[in-house]
């Protein structure tokens, strides 16, 4: 029998170089020569006489039955014990070389019907032979499980007893980069980062054959860096042909990867990098909750003055860039503890824990003086401001959120921004915001539906003739419970929001209505309609206004529209080019409280306006006040050499209204001429001026409400 492939045969061995089993057929062969070589000798044993026993004819017969029993076991040895064995030594070969074919490929490709032997005997052979097919078979199983193990995407450990690993998959070297063996004999906690090493040994220690856990487990990568994989454990310590925990791991970094990246993106500005709100809103509610009047947090909300401008004139990306440029210089400002976000626009908030309103009102100015400096972007010189608002909250005295201290702290910003300050701390009682306004504002956009709102007028009268020179509309609300409401209650509230539009256009709708009716009884009567700073900025108010007159059929001359100087110098360019369209479309204009708007000479004459209003306050004070005789009799004179009618607003008695007449003033307004009433009211008095027209510098009074 020779020797199977791959074997070694050491030199000198001539058995190992023949075979073993031509050794034994050579033995058998020996045995019968030998037998009829010494059965004449066992025959005179026997009793055979020695002239037959040692005969040579006899001898000759014996050795010739001795060699050919020597052919025959030779035969029989060869072809039945030898072909089977020499099959059987054939298939192991051909095994052999599939499994090392399928090592060195990573694919085994083993058949067990191709490599079995046939069974067609009970006896010894035929047992071996089976016992081989079995062995076959389960070699073929254990060999298609490698196979799959190593050509799956996931990588697989065999964890023994000791906890090291005794088994890793191929995929270990295409996910990690480094060969599977090199994992073999280590332990397991030292294959991952050592801040995993505890989850993996609490994976091992809790790991059940009823329930496999999970972990995510940082392993090197041979070219440097983490890969960020999922262990799953799975126990088979009972399974007598694994008996380890089998650990399979997917490599999940992308997904790591991108969930932080998406974590990151929800916390922080995509420009700035900053944080965001969201952020800021969790850092600062833990900050908040932790207060305490010795450990105080201050809230800044800062915004940019003028920093529409840079994106009107030179476009966003500017606007960007700059934006971007600020974040900078607020961080460098900053302590290591404190948290700056980016709100949203050109707003920011900072949080700064451990301060006093003082100290944090010192913050805000270093914020704002690190703004100063011009920023330099493609050759520009852009310089903005900024206003800061500061709340502070201790724990105690209110502000128990920190959406309430952002609130606060925006109130104050804005505060800021008005009286061009920089920094202003939050003053809860210049707080308009509170919920009973949120109130208000609802129960007014009802009543704006329900038709709460109703106009009282207040005549104005020529201070030589005391003829009518028209009248003024003044809203009031008509409450379901609180009763009549003055405008003071809630037009303050109003004009801060865009419910202030709607308004107008009520109030415009009724005064035209009102003046509509005095038409048809023949009474062409001039009312005047203030006109909100707010409304005055809109490019539709001059089409507003037309549809109003034309669905009244009113002529525009019978309509005023009074406009406050402030509400004009707000935005001096735009409001010029909305008058000038409501003065072509025949409207006529005032100018209301004149005198507290701080509005440039050569401005005012490039007004189209008719009329001039002299504020209350000076009216009042100017019988005790020569300083304010003087500025009233200044403005009288200003109004006509401007070509303006000049209006004084607020005349209580009969010696200012002389007074008032001796300046040259035309037109009076106040309570000692009427006060503001019903539309009915000033029809009677219409009425009876016609029929009995009192002659005299005043006129005629309108009765006091009954």
């Amino acid at each position: 029998m020779g020797t199977g492939p791959g074997s070694t045969v050491a030199p000198g061995d001539r058995s190992a170089r023949r075979g073993a089993f031509v050794d034994l057929a050579l033995a058998m062969a020996s045995l019968g020569l030998a037998i009829g070589i010494v059965f004449p000798f066992f025959a005179l044993l026997l009793g055979v006489p020695a002239t037959y026993a040692l005969a040579p004819r006899f001898w000759a017969s014996c050795l010739a039955a001795g060699l050919l029993l020597a052919l025959l076991n030779w035969l029989v040895a060869r072809g039945v014990v030898g072909r089977r064995l020499d099959a059987l030594v054939v298939r192991m070969a051909r095994v052999a070389e599939s499994l090392r074919t399928g090592a060195a490929s990573g694919a085994v490709e083993l058949a067990p019907a191709a490599h079995a032997l046939v069974v067609d005997s009970a006896d010894g052979l035929g047992r071996t032979a089976q016992a081989f097919n079995d062995l076959l078979g389960a070699l073929a199983v254990e060999h298609r499980f490698r196979s799959l193990v190593h050509a799956s995407s996931d990588l697989t450990w065999l964890v023994a007893a000791d906890r090291r690993i005794s088994f890793a998959s191929r995929s270990v070297g295409d996910v990690l980069g480094w060969p599977p063996e090199h994992a073999v004999g280590m332990v397991a906690r030292d294959a991952v980062h050592p801040d995993d090493a505890a989850a993996i040994d609490g994976l091992l220690d809790g790991v059940t054959d009823d329930q496999a856990a999970v972990v995510t487990v940082r392993i090197a990568h041979a070219t440097g860096g983490w890969r960020h994989i999922e262990v799953q454990a799975t126990d088979r310590r009972a399974d007598p042909l694994i008996d380890a925990v089998v650990l399979t791991g997917r490599d999940v970094t992308e997904r790591v990867e991108l969930q932080a990246e998406l974590t990151h993106q929800a916390h922080h500005d995509e420009l700035t990098g900053l944080p965001n709100r969201a952020a800021l809103l969790d850092r600062g509610a833990a900050l908040v909750a932790t207060a305490t009047p010795a450990e105080p947090l201050a809230v800044l909300v800062m915004d940019l003055d003028r920093f529409k401008e840079i994106n009107d004139t030179l476009g966003h990306a500017y606007g960007d860039r700059l934006l971007v440029e600020v974040a900078a210089r607020i961080t460098a400002e900053l302590r290591d503890d404190d948290v700056v976000a980016r709100l949203g626009g050109d707003e920011f908030a900072v949080l700064v824990p451990g301060v006093d309103p003082a100290t944090a009102c010192a913050a805000a100015e270093r914020l704002v003086a690190a703004l100063t400096a011009p920023f330099s972007i493609d050759g520009f010189e852009l310089a903005v401001d900024a206003s800061v608002g500061v709340a502070v909250s201790d724990g105690q005295t209110g502000r128990p959120t920190i959406d309430a201290c952002l609130r606060e702290a925006d109130i104050a910003m804005y505060t800021a921004k008005d009286l061009k300050t920089g920094v202003e701390v939050y003053d809860p009682s210049a707080d308009t915001n509170t919920p009973s306004r949120l109130g208000l504002l609802a129960e007014l956009r009802r009543g704006l539906i329900d038709d709460q709102l109703v106009l009282h007028y207040q005549p104005k009268l020529s201070l030589r003739t005391g003829a009518l020179a028209g009248v003024e509309a003044l809203v009031r609300w008509q409450h379901p419970t609180r009763g009549l409401l003055p405008p003071a209650a809630f037009l303050p509230v109003v004009e801060q929001t865009g419910l202030i539009d709607g308004l107008t256009d009520v109030v415009l709708d009724l005064a035209l209505h009102q003046v509509r009716d005095w038409l048809d009884e023949g009474q062409p009567v001039q009312v005047a309609v203030n006109v909100s700073p707010r409304s005055l900025h809109r490019d539709d108010l001059p089409d507003r206004v037309e549809r109003a007159l034309a669905a009244h059929d009113v002529p525009p001359a019978l309509l005023r529209l009074e406009i406050t100087e402030s509400s004009i110098t707000a935005d001096p360019a735009k409001a010029l080019v909305i008058l000038e369209r409501l003065h072509d479309a025949g409207i006529t204009l005032s100018i209301d409280d004149f005198g507290t708007g701080y509005s440039s000479m050569g401005f005012m004459r490039r007004l189209p306006v008719s009329e001039l209003k002299v504020d209350r306050t000076f009216v009042a004070a100017m019988l005790d006040s020569p300083e304010d005789t003087a500025l009233v009799r200044s403005v009288i004179e200003l109004g006509h050499n401007l070509g303006l009618t000049v209006v004084a607003e607020g005349i209580e008695d009969a010696t200012a209204s002389a007074e008032l007449a001796g300046l040259s003033c035309d037109v009076g307004q106040g309570f000692l001429f009427a006060r503001p009433q019903p539309a009915a009211e000033v029809t009677r008095w219409l009425r009876a001026r016609d029929r009995d027209l009192v002659a005299g510098p005043v006129g005629p009074a309108i009765p006091a409400p009954r």
